[in-house]
């Protein structure tokens, strides 16, 4: 399913065509705030990554995206987790593409899109503490800090986990 974002942006449904854009986008910067060791040595490796995405897609887990700025690939989303009823939302911009208020986009509208058109309780967003773009855009968007954690294999994230509830919690 395509996702309209605004003129200029839309989401796309993640398919082989894009392998060699996500491949070269994928850089260590990019994965720098990501539960990622390393990016793809080879172009195979997110060939298989696609493959996977697009079973999980069929299997109604989740919904990966092709984020498109005008034409021109620019990252990829995702809302991951979707029959746990509390699915967390990721996203990543390749670096040509950062600064230009694409992420703020598709996280502003996502996140409620999410929560309008799945059946969930919440969507998590969970953010690096180091990452100070993803922060900035989250206070403008007053998600609910709801947790905090360690996350990853060898490289470790300090996560904060941000939530958007479908209904807000009584507490």
């Amino acid at each position: 399913m395509i996702v309209k974002i605004d003129t200029k942006t839309e989401l796309v449904p993640i398919h082989m065509d894009y392998a060699k854009d996500i491949y070269e986008g994928f850089d260590k910067e990019v994965i720098q705030f990501l539960p990622i060791d390393e990016p793809p040595k080879k172009i195979a490796e997110t060939m298989a990554f696609i493959e996977y995405s697009i079973e999980q897609v069929e299997n109604k887990t989740d919904l990966v995206w092709v984020i498109l700025n005008e034409g021109v690939f620019a990252g990829c989303c995702g809302i991951h987790g979707i029959p746990t009823k509390q699915p967390h939302f990721g996203l990543w911009i390749k670096r040509q593409q950062q600064g230009k208020g694409i992420g703020k986009k598709v996280v502003s509208h996502m996140l409620p899109w999410g929560i309008s058109n799945l059946d969930v309780e919440f969507i998590k967003y969970p953010v690096d503490k180091r990452n100070q773009k993803s922060i900035h855009l989250i206070s403008k968007l007053k998600l609910k800090l709801s947790d905090h954690y360690e996350m990853g294999n060898q490289k470790k994230l300090d996560v904060s986990e941000y939530r958007l509830y479908k209904v807000p919690p009584t507490h």
